[in-house]
């Protein structure tokens, strides 16, 4: 052990728990050219090499993998031990970055029964749209709708978006029965450009039938601008149906379509041995069963005079 260092070890167990040097790299915050130095000093102080190198490719020996399986469980006693000591515990907090629309209309309403399950984890948030490929740091999981691709992140799908346009009954009893858009605002987010023509072209409107957009930052304020009488937007109806089940907000036009893209929960697997955040991760999952399964009873009731059971 003398001869040892605690970083190569570190650097060692990433490399072969994760499956890649670059993806230890991403996790240690180094460079893969620094992990691979740690390695071949490891080796060069255990006198065995460590990995089968085939060009630009290595493969952990089946003594790497029992060695690095021994440090696995080592490092997790480590932190075990220093929690204990400190009386600080990382483990029972949970990090996960999101979009604020989710955070705000779907997640925060349901937190309160996720504390009343296990008061003592700690739930951290982080919002932002940007992809979390390259600044994992120290999160647990994410939703996305950009989820990259890569060994070291897991990905579960939990839905695929349905949007559908909204606004309140005064707004609806202006547009008629045929939803003359000429007679109001179309409200959409700067991050969602596209959902206006896609739902148009669904809808069998043409391009005339429309007055300038009003143009919002995020999705959020789409939503509240909707809310308060401004015109209609384009939402997405996990997420307001809430709203239509009140009848805060109605559908001035029946068609609904499928978003682009499905909302992925992200998870690091270099993260997977945190119980608070496998906890959460599996409540999380949960949830986003309850609100497929309230969703799907909206599109199976009848059109525009459908109800919705409220939370």
């Amino acid at each position: 052990m003398s001869r040892l260092h605690l970083q190569g070890l570190r650097h060692f167990e990433a490399v072969v728990r994760l499956g890649t040097f670059e993806a230890a790299a991403r996790e240690l915050n180094v460079t893969p050219g620094a992990v691979s130095q740690q390695i071949r000093r490891l080796e060069d102080g255990l006198g065995v090499s460590l990995f089968h190198r085939y060009g630009n490719r290595s493969e952990p020996t089946d003594a790497a993998r029992q060695i690095a399986q021994g440090l696995s469980d080592a490092f997790e006693q480590i932190e075990q031990a220093l929690e204990i000591g400190t009386g600080k515990s990382s483990s029972a907090s949970v990090k996960i970055k999101l979009y604020q629309t989710w955070a705000n209309r779907w997640l925060i309403p349901r937190l309160e029964a996720f504390a009343q399950q296990y008061p003592d984890i700690s739930v951290e948030f982080e919002t932002g749209i940007e992809s979390v490929d390259a600044g994992w740091a120290d999160l647990d999981m994410a939703l996305s709708m950009r989820p990259e691709e890569s060994p070291d992140i897991t990905r579960v799908p939990l839905f695929t978006p349905h949007l559908l346009a909204v606004c309140t009954p005064a707004v609806a009893e202006r547009l008629g029965p045929r939803v003359d858009l000429s007679l109001t605002t179309r409200i959409a987010s700067r991050n969602r450009m596209e959902d206006w023509p896609n739902w148009m072209a669904a809808a069998g409107l043409s391009a005339d039938d429309k007055k300038p957009l009003m143009v919002f930052s995020n999705s959020t304020l789409v939503y509240e601008a909707a809310l308060a009488g401004n015109g209609v937007a384009i939402a997405q109806l996990e997420l307001v149906l809430q709203d239509l089940a009140e009848g805060r907000l109605v559908r001035p036009d029946p068609t609904i379509i499928d978003a682009a893209s499905p909302i992925v929960l992200l998870r690091p697997v270099s993260r997977r041995r945190r119980n608070a955040a496998g906890l959460f991760h599996d409540w999380l999952v949960a949830e986003a069963g309850g609100l497929r399964a309230r969703t799907q009873a909206y599109l199976d009731a009848s059109g525009r005079d459908a109800t919705i059971t409220p939370r």
